[in-house]
């Protein structure tokens, strides 16, 4: 799978995601690259703590990624390639998204956040109008409360009246996934309840996703050969 994590809004929990992710993807024994494009680089410095077999985090800029991505799906060595986007709107992140199988659009339960993932489902919408092949993309809701509240209740109703694709997943605000980056230690690596169940069911609904679009569109190769 080649996954791209985009946001134009900082603190969504972003490459959070990307990062845990990853790992959960590596502890089953499949090899992972994640490319990390963002300015901060906090996936590249997990990498450096996490040390986990099968995963590789590289830091890459805007010029280097085109060569890094052709190489690496050259190669042919990787199962999953997770993409970690700058959080702004630049020429590089829609090439990412012209590459993804699925882009994943992390955003917490408040008005800004939503508008934020609004308009890059817009840019999802045009890269695919623009290749001729439809990019699948979820919003994923972040730093949840475990509670209802009246702003995560105007935030569902506003998904479901812009109609934007959503994980059945969601993650709750969890210590796990601050501690992550102070111990390079995943939460799939011994939370199998909490943060770490999330993750795993992340990961495997990403993957549903991945594998419907690719029968879809196997499905119309058939039928228009």
């Amino acid at each position: 799978m080649i996954i791209a994590f985009a946001s134009s809004k900082g603190g969504v929990g972003k490459s959070t995601t990307c990062a845990a992710v990853g790992a959960r993807l590596a502890s089953r024994g499949d090899e992972v690259l994640i490319i990390d494009l963002d300015q901060n680089k906090t996936v590249e410095r997990w990498g450096r703590k996490a040390k986990i077999k099968g995963l590789t985090v590289v830091g890459a800029d805007r010029d280097g990624f085109t060569t890094l991505f052709r190489e690496t799906v050259a190669a042919g060595d990787k199962d999953h390639i997770l993409i970690d986007l700058a959080g702004a709107r630049e020429a590089t992140a829609l090439k990412a998204i012209a590459r993804a199988d699925l882009v994943v659009i992390p955003a917490q339960a408040s008005e800004p956040d939503l508008r934020e993932a609004l308009v890059v489902a817009s840019d999802v919408r045009d890269v695919s109008e623009e290749k001729g092949v439809p990019i699948p993309y979820r919003m994923l809701l972040t730093k949840m409360s475990p509670l209802r509240t009246r702003v995560t209740d105007f935030v569902y109703q506003e998904l479901a009246r812009h109609k934007l694709p959503i994980f059945r997943t969601v993650l709750v605000e969890r210590v796990a996934y601050k501690e992550m980056f102070l111990t390079g230690v995943p939460p799939s690596a011994g939370d199998k309840s909490g943060a770490g169940a999330e993750v795993a069911a992340l990961a495997t609904e990403m993957e549903e996703i991945v594998n419907e679009a690719r029968a879809g569109a196997g499905a119309k190769a058939t039928a228009a050969g």
